[in-house]
């Protein structure tokens, strides 16, 4: 979360503004922590969070 969280927090930001991108940027990381048994090794983590990101701040607009 630390290494992703600032870049998760853009993103979310950018679609709902700051006000509920830390709904979004929460719900970001509960779907992460739900779907990571399936995440395929040497998946870029990053575009997987940041996927995650923009489609959980799509839910909360």
């Amino acid at each position: 979360m630390a290494e992703h969280g600032p870049r998760v927090l853009r993103v979310c930001r950018a679609v709902v503004g700051p006000v509920a991108a830390e709904d979004a940027w929460s719900e970001t990381f509960l779907a992460a922590l739900v779907a990571d048994p399936r995440l395929r090794p040497g998946s870029d983590v990053a575009a997987w969070l940041v996927t995650i990101a923009h489609r959980k701040a799509v839910d909360v607009v």
